[in-house]
């Protein structure tokens, strides 16, 4: 049922505005205070005036059974702009194919034109706000047509948009009929050119066809029978199907429409395709608050309707198609309505043989042609709903999309990268069987384990790999901890010895330093005079090993040493097969040393803290061991490189086991210096 009805009041018909709503819901909504709104009354000279609605009416809605409450609009004739298309009837298939229909379209249309540029020269001529206008066009059932009076021009009537737009939508079947279909969904942000050649070109489409350009099916250019048609979701559904442009072009509903007037329809429908997102709507509730929003339903305000002055927005698209009322602009081609000639009662027959010749043929030219048009709007219709299900897949599963080509973008960097590895040559491309042992043994010197495990295969560092993984992180744990140097090389302290020596020169075992046994002797007192010269030379050659083992411990400021020096590599008998001999600096205390330094620190945990500072900052002795080792390599060649396979270890001996014996082999002579001091 339409929201505009008519009423007997005091035995004359006037036409209703059907809220939907009960008496009490009517008494406590807001459209008590919309009544306040003023309408205007367009004449067709531009005279516009302004008039309130103050009265309504109890009537029983006879399809719900139950009373509602009219607002009576003192209009005794009056049919809604939505009206002038003739809804569920079979102008639709007649507007095809039977001249009188297309020119009874063209005569609605001129009148739906006429109309509206009533309305649009108001507006440019001021007496009608831009907010009044777009608000008309966001609630468009308010727009009735007035029959003028002694069968003169008929008036545009403007009801109060705030008004209408809450009765309209109190219902969602009312609203899926004479409300979402002609509305764009962004009406109160798009440009007004847009939003009014939207509602223009929908109404002309069902003017034209018979049905509007668009509807609630959720498969695209379905039909939605009565069950569907206000299901849940019609709404949300109907305003999508209006975003994404599910429509059939008019000139494939009515091929005999002119082209320059199909495309303007056409370009009115597609200015809602493509805005906004179907999320803008949210539920029916979200809809219906975002129409209201737009019309300012949060305050009233009437004063705002014909404005003193202002420079209004043009609306070029909206004035071309309400130029078409001009009777001389065509809007069908090939319309003749005497194509066939009237039946006279007193022909004869052979002229009735004659007539029916043309009849017979142009039925066979009207089925030709429809059999066309079906065939082109089945084609468009398969294509259109390929092209608009894949653009719903797109969106419905963006997110997976996008997530899925994150991944891939992902796999092919992955995957790039283990070709560009595999790709590489490897780090002993170009290197000698020995270059490659040395450059292995001179990895485990310096604990680089990104050597170790490019210079090996089959695990053959295995040897050394425990031992340097726990060296690696006690040192760059202490350096971070102590701030200082932690391993120093051989050669490194060999350095500090020798500067420790060169400090204070410690004699050697084989020379008698005479005035140093007078001096010790002075030193000493009587006791050391009276003894013998061998007893001075052990007692002073010890004072000044005591001084330089404790001057060389400080240089090196709690650190020890780490490393490998003496490296010798000999091909073995067997092919492939190297002896490799070294000697192997480790951070280790001996076990006498070990059980001196756990005495000194209980001790020390014993005596007040600067005390065990102190005697902590002058220890004795540091955590050193140096091994001879005899390892048996076997290298291995993979794709033209060399590698290590297989480590053995044939010899591993003492060469010095604590920090004593190191410091006093370093005291010696060069030439009586071990061989695991010589070339440092």
């Amino acid at each position: 049922m339409s929201p505009i009805i008519l009423h007997q009041i005091n035995g004359a018909a006037y036409c209703c505005l059907a809220s939907g709503m009960e008496p009490r819901a009517f008494a406590h909504s807001a459209v008590t205070d919309y009544l306040h709104d003023a309408c205007l009354r367009i004449a067709s000279d531009g005279t516009v005036q302004e008039f309130y609605l103050n009265e309504t009416v109890t009537f029983f809605n006879t399809e719900k059974g139950r009373d509602e409450v009219g607002i009576v609009l003192l209009l005794q004739e009056a049919q809604p702009l939505i009206g002038l298309a003739c809804l569920d009837t079979d102008a639709a298939a007649g507007a095809f194919r039977d001249p009188q229909a297309l020119l009874r379209a063209e005569a609605v249309l001129r009148k739906l034109y006429r109309l509206f540029s009533y309305l649009i020269a108001a507006y440019k001529r001021g007496a009608v706000s831009e907010a009044f206008f777009r608000a008309a066009m966001s609630a468009p059932l308010c727009l009735l047509a007035e029959r003028g009076t002694d069968g003169g021009a008929q008036d545009l009537i403007v009801l109060p948009p705030r008004l209408v737009l809450r009765c309209v939508t109190a219902e969602t079947a009312v609203a899926l009929r004479f409300h979402y279909p002609w509305v764009h969904p962004d009406a109160e942000r798009v440009p007004l050119n847009d939003a009014a050649s939207f509602f223009l070109a929908t109404l002309s489409y069902a003017c034209i066809t018979g049905a509007p350009p668009f509807n609630s099916a959720a498969v695209p250019f379905a039909a939605v029978d009565g069950d569907d048609f206000c299901a849940n979701g019609a709404v949300e559904q109907l305003v999508q199907n209006i975003r994404d442009g599910i429509y059939v072009p008019v000139e494939l509903r009515c091929p005999a429409l002119c082209p320059q007037f199909a495309r303007l329809i056409d370009d009115g429908l597609s200015a809602a395709a493509g805005q906004g997102s179907a999320k803008t709507t949210g539920r029916h509730g979200s809809a219906k608050s975002a129409a209201y929003k737009s019309l300012g339903l949060e305050k009233t305000t009437g004063s705002d309707i014909m404005p003193n002055c202002r420079t209004a927005p043009l609306l070029p698209f909206v004035e071309q198609l309400c130029s078409c009322c001009d009777e001389s602009l065509p809007f069908f081609t090939g319309i003749q309505v005497d194509e066939v000639p009237a039946k006279q009662p007193n022909t004869q027959k052979a002229g009735m043989q004659e007539q029916a010749a043309p009849i017979e043929e142009a039925e066979v030219q009207a089925a030709e042609d429809s059999a066309q048009q079906q065939a082109a709007l089945n084609a468009f219709i398969q294509k259109a709903r390929k092209r608009i299900s894949r653009k719903r897949f797109v969106r419905r599963n963006s997110g997976k999309i996008a997530a899925a080509a994150v991944l891939c973008v992902a796999l092919i960097v992955v995957m790039a990268a283990v070709v560009v590895h595999l790709r590489k040559p490897p780090e002993t491309a170009g290197m000698s069987a020995e270059a490659v042992i040395r450059g292995f043994y001179t990895a485990v010197g310096t604990l680089d384990q990104t050597i170790i495990g490019a210079y090996t295969k089959n695990k053959a560092a295995a040897l050394y790999d425990g031992l340097m993984v726990h060296l690696y992180v006690t040192g760059k744990t202490r350096e971070a901890y102590e701030r200082k140097k932690i391993y120093y090389t051989p050669q490194e302290f060999f350095n500090l010895c020798e500067s420790a020596r060169s400090a204070d020169v410690v004699p050697a075992a084989d020379t008698v330093p005479a005035a140093d046994a007078a001096t010790g002797s002075n030193v000493a007192g009587s006791q050391v005079a009276s003894a013998p010269p061998e007893q001075e030379r052990e007692h002073d050659m010890e004072a000044h090993l005591i001084h330089y083992k404790k001057a060389v411990i400080k240089l090196l400021g709690g650190g020890s040493i780490y490393g490998i020096s003496g490296l010798e590599i000999v091909p073995a008998a067997q092919t492939g097969w190297f002896d490799v001999r070294f000697y192997h600096w480790l951070p280790i205390f001996s076990s006498e040393e070990a059980e001196a330094v756990a005495q000194a620190m209980e001790k020390a945990l014993e005596t007040p803290v600067s005390a065990s500072d102190a005697e902590l900052s002058e220890r004795g002795a540091f955590p050193v061991q140096v091994l001879y080792k005899h390892d048996r390599v076997q290298v291995i060649s993979v794709k033209g490189s060399f590698f290590i396979g297989v480590i053995e270890s044939a010899e591993s001996t003492v060469a010095a086991d604590s920090s004593d014996a190191l410091l006093e082999d370093c005291a010696l002579p060069p030439a009586n210096r071990p061989a695991y001091l010589k070339g440092l």
